[in-house]
């Protein structure tokens, strides 16, 4: 899980090679794009009148240009002939050692390092190129020495404690490794990969909650963080953070579509949630992307049971146990499964659930915790997930759930739900984010907002009405639920412009249309808490309440209000806005 971003630091060397003495194109040779380097440094190597120092050098940055297009034969042939022309050349000892160690040489590797640093004693990239040269081959003394030695040639390099950290977690020494990672932070308090890095040792030690803080700081600095956030999932669904572990592998999936883990972990996040159907989904996509992948089949296997399916379950379990080496428990589980599965009766198709009478019904859920211009807001992103796994037991057939929409994507959501709530008979929105109320209107921040000025607020959020008119073509009900009566810490940066205009705690109070809810998690004028469960108060009673059969929608939401009242010690109550005509409204039909 180590980066090493070494060759883009060498291409970006590559320009203080030589001094060119020639009307020749050294900015070419030089260029970061491969194909314009290859070419200059080309014509440069067969042209007439260049010293040996210079065609040195041409041959290096050529070889540089082939390793970043992954040529690394031919690279190395180049540095080879620029260590004919120049045998003290350090740098192209260390490229070469590079790209040995690309192709997995790496007694040639380190010998090549070796000689550059014997040329060129504080050569950085040579001793953190060995160094993890030693540490592929699990020699961690030695590759300590070397990233001490580099510390001692530049103290002030965070990336260098990082890997020395990362060298002393490998050896077992994990307070050493907690030290180093920290000593990079301080360097570089934004450095997301010592963070990510820090919480893999916390997370060996046992420290659950010290490896989800440093995760979610290495995400809050970095939200396109794929390894963090596979990191984030397997630790809360180790926690039992089901919703939230499938929430950060759908963002690993989706920052990396091709890699068949995210979906894995996202799966069996799903199967702990007992949402079969999609944990199947979920596993096929990862065997579709690696069909050797046996523990994916495994658990598919599992799931198609849990469906009822047995023939595809036990389908996926002998594919299971071919794949699994006979010495790994998982293939000894496997052949339970297969027994327990033949001596089975053939499985009774489950009764379809009871169709609500009162008929189609859609939600959109959203939950915007990655905020660019505040701090993070980690429960949104979870009570979203809490909150769509529980309308979907609840019954309703088409639930979205979406995480950290900017603003167009915010309109882009309202608008495509729009659609499907034209034609639906309950529309149901729930929003958790950060929310604020100007002069009596309320509007939804999404996580691109800026806000320098009250000025800027109708163009960087979205306002309830229009949240509103999303839903307004539903045919029984319409349902708005707003988990955004946070602290607004916009407000504090915000510049004024009009001293009548004011902003105000929570949001204000609105009076909706017949058959319209809109249910605030705290009422008007007031702020909702997040809990220090990993979900809102709110969303957890919200969650709790509409899969109970049989009760009405009024009554639900006086429930939630009791439920949330209690929980916080009487400081948040939520509210109700709006009226439904008599007819009952009823999330799950009693049993």
């Amino acid at each position: 899980m180590r980066r090493w971003p070494l060759l883009t630091i060498l291409l970006a060397a590559a320009g203080g090679i030589a001094s060119p003495a020639r009307a020749v194109d050294w900015n070419g040779c030089q260029s970061p794009t491969a194909a314009i380097s290859i070419a200059a440094c080309t014509d440069i190597i067969a042209s007439d009148g260049q010293s040996q120092r210079e065609k040195a050098a041409a041959y290096r940055n050529r070889g540089l240009a082939y390793d970043g297009e992954g040529d690394h034969e031919r690279a190395i042939a180049d540095y080879t002939s620029s260590i004919q022309l120049k045998p003290d050349f350090a740098d192209a000892y260390n490229s070469r050692g590079y790209a040995y160690s690309e192709k997995g040489d790496l007694d040639n590797a380190i010998a090549d390092y070796t000689q550059a640093i014997g040329y060129k004693p504080d050569l950085i990239l040579a001793l953190d190129n060995r160094g993890l040269a030693y540490e592929s081959r699990g020699l961690h003394d030695l590759a300590i020495a070397d990233y001490t030695k580099a510390i001692g040639y530049q103290p002030g390099n965070a990336w260098i404690y990082d890997y020395r950290g990362t060298a002393y977690d490998n050896k077992g020494a994990h307070d050493r490794a907690i030290a180093d990672y920290t000593k990079a932070i301080k360097l570089d308090p934004k450095f997301a990969v010592a963070y990510n890095d820090r919480s893999l040792v916390y997370e060996a030690k046992g420290e659950h909650d010290k490896a989800l803080a440093d995760l979610n700081m290495a995400i809050a600095l970095k939200p396109d963080y794929h390894d963090a956030y596979m990191q984030r999932g397997m630790i809360s669904v180790n926690k039992g953070s089901f919703e939230q572990g499938a929430f950060d592998y759908g963002k690993a999936a989706e920052l990396r579509p091709a890699d068949p883990y995210p979906y894995k972990g996202r799966g069996d996040a799903y199967y702990d949630m007992k949402l079969y159907a999609k944990a199947v989904e979920d596993f096929s996509k990862a065997l579709e992307l690696k069909p050797d992948y046996a523990y994916a089949a495994y658990d598919r296997g599992l799931a198609y049971a849990a469906l009822g399916l047995k023939d595809k379950a036990l389908q996926d379990m002998r594919m299971a146990a071919r794949l699994i080496p006979a010495g790994d428990a998982f293939n000894a589980y496997a052949l339970t499964e297969i027994a327990k599965l033949e001596a089975a009766p053939a499985a009774v198709p489950a009764a379809p659930a009871p169709v609500p009478q009162d008929g189609t019904r859609v939600a959109l859920v959203i939950g915007n915790s990655s905020y660019r211009s505040v701090g993070l807001l980690p429960n949104p992103a979870k009570d979203a997930e809490l909150v769509g796994a529980a309308l979907r037991n609840a019954g309703v057939g088409d639930v979205t759930v979406v995480h950290d929409l900017d603003h167009d994507g915010m309109i882009a959501a309202l608008r495509a739900f729009a659609r499907k709530a034209d034609q639906a008979d309950w529309a149901m929105i729930y929003y958790a984010g950060h929310g604020m109320e100007m002069d009596g209107k309320n509007y939804l921040i999404p996580v691109d907002a800026r806000l320098e000025s009250d000025r800027d607020v109708a163009d960087e959020t979205v306002s309830l009405d229009r949240m509103m008119s999303a839903i307004e073509g539903a045919h029984r009900l319409k349902l708005v639920v707003l988990d955004a009566c946070r602290n607004n810490p916009f407000a504090s940066q915000m510049k004024m412009t009009s001293a009548a205009r004011a902003i105000d705690r929570g949001l204000s109070r609105v009076e909706p249309a017949s058959a319209t809810l809109v249910v605030y998690a705290a009422k008007e004028g007031t702020t909702a808490q997040d809990g220090n469960r990993g979900d809102s108060p709110f969303a957890l009673a919200f969650a709790k309440r509409i899969v109970e059969p049989g009760v009405e929608i009024n009554k639900v939401f006086r429930f939630v209000t009791r439920d949330v009242l209690s929980d916080t010690g009487n400081q948040q109550e939520p509210f109700v806005y709006g009226s439904l005509p008599p007819d009952d409204f009823i999330f799950v039909p009693a049993k």
